[in-house]
């Protein structure tokens, strides 16, 4: 049975807002698995709303590539596969690519400084096995360079596939091993020093390594749900 529940540590403008909220943190973390059909009378009654909010929250997230529409059936979350893996980090790849070339002519001190605070804690957060704290500034650490280009499009479409991959992750490669967190740390410092050298060549090769070894990593593993 669907177990939704609304957070007490935030306010919402409207009841919309709420279902949106609360749907698209229960797709990320596959509370709601790809592929499952969302009752609209199911979703209404838990969270203590009308049935309107629910219809106006599942076109947002349909909007957004968290839900789809189907014939006879209504909405459900996004399926996803495991061969969509291929799929994603080609996109990480892309987008972090086409970001790069844009950050380099604005690089500040202040965005070296943040990465570097984000790859210090990373070291932290690895070390004491918070692999969630881990991966939350991981994704911070990657969403800067986009930011840095000042390309909100880029951001939007790489903060989507990085909800995907995590979807994906949660459903699909919840038993695989984790990435050698010494080694993204390294990864990591070469591609903030290239960005600090204003080297774009270096860069590139570096964010194409990254995504390539990360997608070699979890393509070797035998330990993904069948």
């Amino acid at each position: 049975m669907l177990s939704l529940t609304v957070p007490t540590d935030r306010g919402f403008p409207t009841k919309q807002a709420m279902v949106v909220h609360v749907l698209r943190e229960a797709i990320l973390r596959v509370v709601i698995p790809p592929g499952q059909r969302i009752i609209i009378d199911e979703v209404a009654k838990q969270l203590g709303v009308s049935q309107i909010p629910v219809r106006e929250a599942l076109q947002i997230l349909q909007s957004e590539g968290w839900v789809e529409s189907r014939p006879h059936v209504g909405a459900v979350a996004s399926p996803l596969a495991a061969a969509d893996i291929s799929e994603m980090f080609a996109l990480f790849e892309g987008l972090e690519l086409a970001a790069a070339r844009a950050a380099i002519s604005h690089v500040t001190d202040q965005a070296l400084a943040e990465m570097d605070y984000l790859v210090k804690h990373m070291d932290k957060a690895g070390q004491a096995g918070q692999e969630a704290k881990w991966t939350e500034l991981n994704v911070r650490f990657h969403a800067l360079l986009p930011e840095l280009a000042r390309m909100p499009r880029c951001a939007r479409m790489l903060a989507q596939v990085s909800a995907d991959w995590e979807r994906l992750r949660r459903h699909r490669f919840s038993r695989a091993a984790r990435p050698d967190h010494e080694q993204t740390a390294r990864e990591h410092r070469a591609m903030v020093e290239a960005l600090r050298q204003r080297d774009l060549l270096q860069l590139e090769a570096l964010i194409r390594e990254h995504n390539r070894s990360a997608l070699a990593h979890l393509v070797g593993q035998d330990h993904a749900c069948p």
